[in-house]
This record gives structure tokens, sequence and C-alpha cells, in this order.
């Protein structure tokens, strides 16, 4: 930010075992970071249960947040200072019901930005109608175009096991859920790949040749990411 006048940078925390995982104090640490810059809260991800029994073994085990649909004590701790600190609730690899559980309880507890991480793609998984489910609730559906990559042919080996999401979805996803409950993101970063900017400009491209109209485009690139992180006012 001090390099590059008129642009914000804002950061999180991803609860893996990094971290200690479902650990309240970690995200307690991390919005109290000099700066106020930690904003995001990612629950697991590549050591989630879904994730691993996905790309490892179906009976491996990974971290639970919401087992029996409802949520753990630690879970229930950082919906809290999520929704003391104003903070963003991003879910992660986490299985959909979990996702479900915690977005419900999330809004029960005042956490006012939730966002579910690629929900489409086959993690997390979510159905279309479980995306409407948590949409109603007031989240928010992540798409990335680096799912845009992805497939048997994708140029990654990484994203080779990962479900295909591409522009043709988004614009179902815009029929079925609307453009105000999207977010479209670039997910790049990656060593080999394409740079963020690159990204993000050769996924407009695809969703206007989907006849997404740019006022759409403009609300699922631009607008809801800036409302999610406090950047609209």
């Amino acid at each position: 930010m001090k390099v590059v006048p008129g642009i914000e940078v804002l950061g999180g925390i991803v609860l893996n075992n990094a971290v200690g995982g479902i650990n309240p104090n970690a995200v307690e640490w991390m919005h109290r970071f000099y700066g106020s810059r930690g904003k995001v809260v990612w629950l697991p991800t590549f050591e989630s249960d879904k994730h691993v029994k996905t790309f490892s073994k179906p009976d491996a085990k990974g971290i639970v947040v919401a087992p029996n649909g409802q949520v753990t004590a630690e879970m229930e701790a950082i919906l809290k200072i999520i929704a003391r600190e104003n903070l963003v609730l991003a879910t992660g690899h986490v299985h959909p019901e979990e996702i479900i559980a915690v977005v419900r309880r999330g809004r029960e507890l005042g956490v006012k930005n939730m966002l579910v991480t690629h929900g489409l793609t086959n993690v997390p998984g979510l159905t279309m109608a479980q995306a409407k489910q948590v949409t109603d609730m007031g989240a928010l559906i992540e798409i990335c175009f680096l799912q845009f990559q992805a497939g048997p042919n994708a140029p990654l080996a990484f994203l080779t096991h990962w479900t295909q999401i591409n522009a043709k979805h988004v614009a179902q996803a815009v029929k079925e859920l609307g453009a105000g409950s999207l977010v479209v993101s670039s997910d790049l970063g990656q060593s080999a790949n394409i740079t963020h900017p690159d990204g993000i400009e050769v996924a407009v491209g695809a969703m206007k040749r989907e006849g997404i109209s740019d006022p759409d485009i403009d609300l699922m690139v631009r607008k809801n990411p800036a409302r999610l992180l406090g950047l609209d006012g």
C-alpha cells in the first residue's frame, strides 16, 4: 500500500493445523495485528475432513467444524469473534452440511459477511439447492477463475482432480441465485500460473461471451467483494 498508492490490501487466517485448527486464540491475534489488515477467517482447506476424504482416502479423517449439523464449541467461539470484529467468514473446504450449519449459526450470532469458498466445485461441492439455501441466509457464493482451468485437461497437474466450473456455470448461477449472491475471484498466485489481473481479465471476457451483462459482472467482480470487505463506503 505504501509502494502503490490508492489500493487496499487485506489478509486473513486459514484455520488449518499450522495455526491450531479451529483455534479462537489464533483468530483473536490475527485481527489484533498492527494496522487492522487482518479481515478474513477461512475455515480449514487442505486439512478439512471433506478435502482429505475427496483427495486422499475416503476413510481419512480431517478437521470438522460442525459434526451432526451443530457447530463445535470452538467454532462457536470463532463465529462470535467474527461477529464482534465484523470480520469475513469464508467457509474453506468443509462439507456442504457443515457450511449450512456454520452459515446458519453465523447468522444467528450476527455475522454479517459470509462467503462460501468456491462453493460449486467438487470441494466443497454444494448442490444448487444447497447454494440457494445459504444465499437465502445471507451468504455469498464464490466462483474462482482458477476453476475455469480445472478438469482432466487442466494445464497444471493439481487442477486435474478438481471439477471445472467455468463461465457457463457462472451464467447459470446468475439465473438461479442472482448476481447479488455471487463473487467471482481469481484464486490465482500459484507458481507457473497466470497473474491475478490477467486471470480476472480472461474471466470477464469469458463471462461476456456467455451473455452475462456488464452490471452483473461489475457486481460479482467488484461491488460484492468490496461490500464483504467493508470497502464500499
